[in-house]
C-alpha cells in the first residue's frame, strides 16, 4: 500500500542523497530540502563516484542527481538503477540543462522524475523526492 506523506511529513528515516559537482548548488539544494523537510537525513557527493560509494555503504532513499556531471550524471544513473523496471532506489534529476530530449532518457532508464533547477522550488523537489520514494517503495 502506498501512502501520500504532506509536504512535512517525511521521516526522519528517509535519507537524501545530493550528488552534485557545484559545491554551491549543493549546498543550496540539501539547506532548501532541509528547510521543507527538516526531519529528512541528507548526505553530499561532489561527484559520482563518492555518491556511488556512499549508496553501498549507507541506506539511500532517493538521491538527487545532477544530470550534467564531468563523470556523467548519465552513467552515475545506470550504476544506480541497473534494471529500470525495478528500481531499488528513487532518483530525481535536478539539473540546469534545459534539454527535453535528455529528460526523457533519464526518466526512460529509471529516473523518476527530472526538474530544471532555475524552475524548481524546494517544495517541488520534496513533492517530486516524496513521489519518486513512493514510487520506488510501491512496485
Amino acid at each position: 500500500m502506498i501512502t501520500s506523506l504532506s509536504p512535512k511529513e517525511v521521516t526522519s528515516s528517509t535519507t537524501v542523497l545530493f550528488i552534485d559537482d557545484d559545491a554551491e548548488d549543493l549546498q543550496h539544494w540539501s539547506n532548501a530540502l532541509h528547510d521543507v523537510s527538516p526531519n529528512c537525513s541528507i548526505l553530499k557527493a561532489l561527484n559520482g563516484q563518492a555518491g556511488l560509494d556512499l549508496c553501498r555503504y549507507q541506506k539511500v532513499d532517493c538521491v538527487v542527481l545532477d544530470l550534467d556531471l564531468p563523470d556523467s550524471g548519465f552513467k552515475v544513473l545506470f550504476d544506480l538503477i541497473p534494471d529500470r523496471a525495478r528500481p531499488k532506489i528513487a532518483v530525481v534529476m535536478l539539473t540546469r540543462l534545459h534539454h527535453p530530449v535528455l529528460h526523457e532518457m533519464a526518466l526512460h532508464n529509471g529516473a523518476q522524475a527530472c526538474l530544471i533547477k532555475q524552475l524548481t522550488t524546494a517544495t517541488t523537489l520534496d513533492e517530486a523526492i516524496r513521489k519518486a520514494v513512493a514510487s520506488v517503495e510501491g512496485r
